[in-house]
């Protein structure tokens, strides 16, 4: 079982993975703007979140960002979309930002 780690760079780009792989999602965060990566859309049936953390930097200085890791699990075959927004909470609108990757598991 492996681990696909994906990145800003792979915006839009479609990655393949296996049954029991893991697909792991890095972006850029700094929470102490209120700004924080979600789901935008429900997972279907062919990946599942396994696991939504925060990283800090190194740089541990106050206000310092990071990385937002979300671990999702290639659970069955077929094609899923991990689809991400960048807002704060208590606002409606549009997100700061978005970030979407399709996954094919064979």
């Amino acid at each position: 079982m492996a681990n696909i780690v994906v990145t800003e760079a792979d915006l839009g780009r479609e990655v393949a993975a296996r049954v029991g792989d893991a697909v792991v999602v890095q972006l850029p965060e700094n929470p102490t703007t209120g700004f924080r990566w979600a789901l935008a859309s429900p997972q279907g049936d062919v990946l599942d979140l396994a696991h939504d953390e925060f990283q800090a930097s190194a740089q541990t200085g106050v206000g310092a960002g990071g990385l937002r890791v979300f671990r999702f699990g290639a659970k069955s075959t077929g094609s899923g979309r991990i689809e991400l927004k960048l807002a704060r909470a208590w606002e409606s609108g549009p997100p700061k930002a978005a970030f979407s990757v399709d996954v094919k598991v064979g």
